[in-house]
C-alpha cells in the first residue's frame, strides 16, 4: 500500500459517526458515576435527590471527594518522584489524575442538573395506574402440584379454553393467572400508564374517553361486553425511549432496545381473571367477573407523507401506534394507584442502575399500593412476600437467592423515601411476617 493511500482520511459520515459514539459512551460514563455518587451521599446522609439542601450538600460531598483523590494523587506522585515511571505507575497516576479533574466536572453537572429550581426540583405531578392492572401483575400462584394447575384451565369458561388453545404452544398445565412481566415490561407498562394519563381526556369519567388515548378508541371484546373501549396511544419511540429512561439524553442503541422490548411484550398473551365491582345507589352493588386470555398491547407502525402538487415528498413522520388492553383503563376512576411523573428516574437512581430487579419493582409497586389505601403500617408473611417478589426462585427452592434481591429491594425503597423502616416478627402461630411503616409524608 502506498503512503498515499495510507494518509487517505475516513468519509466524513463516518468520522461524526465515531464522534457521537465516543460522546455517548462518555456520556453513559458520566451519568453511571453520578448516579453511583448520589446513591453514596445518601447511604451517608440520608438526604434524597430533590430534597431541600440535597445540592449544597451533595457539593460539599463532591468537594470532599476531589480533595480525598487530591491526597492520593500527590501521595502517590511523591513516591515515584525519584524514580522512572514503568508502564504500570503511569498507568495508575494517569488514572489518578482524571479522578481529580473528574471530580470537578461532576460539581459542574451537578450544579447544572440539580439546581434548586422548581422546574428541576423532583416532579409534584403524578399519574393514575389502574388498580385492577397492578393487581394482576403482583398476582401469585403459590401452590406447585401439576393438579392444581389443571383445575385453573378446567375453571375457565370455553370460550377463554378455546382461545388458550388457538394460541398456545406449550402445555396448557403451564398457563397461571395474572400478568408475569419482566422488569424491562414493568418499566414500559409503567410509560404506558403515564402516557395514557397525560395524552388522554382525564375529567369526565362517565365519557368513554376517559382515558382512552390521543387517538380514537378500539372496540373490542372484553370480559362478557363484545364494545369495550381499548385505549390508542401515538408516539414516536423516541418519546416512548425518553419515558423508558427516565431522561430526555439517550441513544440510538436506547431507542433500539426499547423496540426490541415492545416487540417482545406485543407477543405475549395473559390470563386476566380478577371481579369488577360498583356499588349501587341501595347499599347494593354489582359484580363482574372478567376473564380474558389477551396480549396485553397491539402494535400498529404508521407514517405520515405530505407532498406537493407536483408530487415531491415534503415531509414524512413515523409514529407508533400501540392499542392498550382495556384493564389500563377499567374503572381508573375510582380504583387508582397514584405514581409519581419521574418514578422510572427515582427508582434508578434509589436503586443505582438502570438494570432493575423483579423484586425491586414488585416491592415499589406492592409498597405504592399500600399506601395508596392509606395502610401505612402493612404486614405480610415472610415466605408471602418471598413468593411475591420472586415466584419463580421460590419455586425452584432458591431462598438464599430471594433473601439477598429482597434485601436490595428494601433497600431501594428506603432510598426511594417511600419506606421508613421495617421489622421481622412472629406472628400468633409462631410464623415470621414483615411489618412495613411507610413514609405517611411521601410524594
Amino acid at each position: 500500500m502506498s503512503s498515499k493511500n495510507k494518509n487517505i482520511q475516513p468519509p466524513l459520515a463516518d468520522l461524526m459517526v465515531e464522534r457521537e459514539k465516543s460522546f455517548q459512551e462518555m456520556k453513559e460514563r458520566v451519568n453511571n458515576k453520578m448516579e453511583e455518587l448520589i446513591v453514596e451521599y445518601y447511604n451517608e446522609t440520608g438526604k434524597r435527590h430533590g430534597t431541600k439542601g440535597f445540592l449544597a450538600g451533595f457539593i460539599a460531598f463532591l468537594e470532599r471527594k476531589e480533595e480525598e483523590s487530591k491526597s492520593i494523587f500527590e501521595e502517590a506522585k511523591a513516591q515515584n518522584k525519584s524514580t522512572n515511571y514503568n508502564d504500570e505507575e503511569a498507568i495508575q497516576l494517569l488514572k489518578l489524575h482524571n479522578d481529580v479533574a473528574g471530580f470537578d466536572f461532576l460539581k459542574y453537572v451537578a450544579q447544572t442538573a440539580f439546581k434548586e429550581d422548581p422546574k428541576n426540583q423532583i416532579s409534584k405531578g403524578k399519574y393514575k395506574r389502574a388498580g385492577h392492572l397492578t393487581d394482576q401483575i403482583l398476582k401469585v400462584t403459590v401452590q406447585k402440584d401439576t393438579k392444581f394447575q389443571n383445575s385453573i384451565f378446567d375453571s375457565l369458561e370455553e370460550s377463554t379454553k378455546k382461545n388458550i388453545l388457538d394460541n398456545v404452544r406449550f402445555d396448557v398445565t403451564q398457563v397461571v393467572e395474572g400478568i408475569k412481566l419482566s422488569p424491562s415490561e414493568v418499566k414500559l407498562t409503567d410509560c404506558f400508564s403515564k402516557l395514557l394519563h397525560e395524552r388522554s381526556q382525564t375529567s369526565e369519567p362517565d365519557k368513554e374517553s376517559y382515558y382512552s388515548g390521543n387517538l380514537n378508541y378500539e372496540l373490542v371484546k372484553f370480559g362478557d361486553d363484545d364494545s369495550t373501549p381499548a385505549p390508542k396511544l401515538a408516539f414516536t419511540l423516541y418519546e416512548l425511549t425518553q419515558e423508558y429512561k427516565g431522561s430526555k439524553t439517550i441513544s440510538g442503541k436506547d431507542v433500539d432496545n426499547v423496540k426490541m422490548i415492545l416487540n417482545e411484550l406485543a407477543n405475549k398473551r395473559f390470563l386476566l381473571s380478577y371481579v369488577e365491582t360498583t356499588k349501587k345507589t341501595d347499599g347494593g352493588r354489582i359484580e363482574r367477573k372478567i376473564e380474558e386470555f389477551q396480549k396485553l398491547i397491539h402494535i400498529v407502525n404508521i407514517s405520515k407523507t405530505e407532498y406537493s402538487k407536483e408530487d415531491v415528498e415534503l415531509s414524512k413522520k413515523e409514529e407508533t401506534v400501540v392499542i392498550l388492553s382495556p384493564i389500563f383503563r377499567r374503572q381508573i376512576d375510582s380504583k387508582f394507584i397514584l405514581y409519581p411523573n419521574d418514578i422510572t428516574r427515582r427508582t434508578i437512581i434509589a436503586y443505582g442502575s438502570s438494570n432493575l430487579s423483579d423484586a425491586a419493582l414488585r416491592l415499589r409497586d406492592y409498597l405504592l399500593r399500600e399506601f395508596s389505601s392509606k395502610r401505612y403500617e402493612p404486614e405480610i408473611n415472610l415466605d408471602k412476600l418471598y413468593y411475591l417478589l420472586a415466584e419463580k426462585w421460590m419455586k425452584e427452592s432458591r431462598k438464599k437467592k430471594v433473601k439477598q434481591y429482597t434485601e436490595k429491594a428494601i433497600e431501594t425503597v428506603k432510598a426511594l423515601g417511600l419506606l421508613n423502616k421495617h421489622e421481622i416478627v412472629l406472628d400468633a402461630k409462631g410464623h415470621s411476617k414483615i411489618i412495613f411503616f411507610l413514609n405517611k409524608d411521601w410524594e
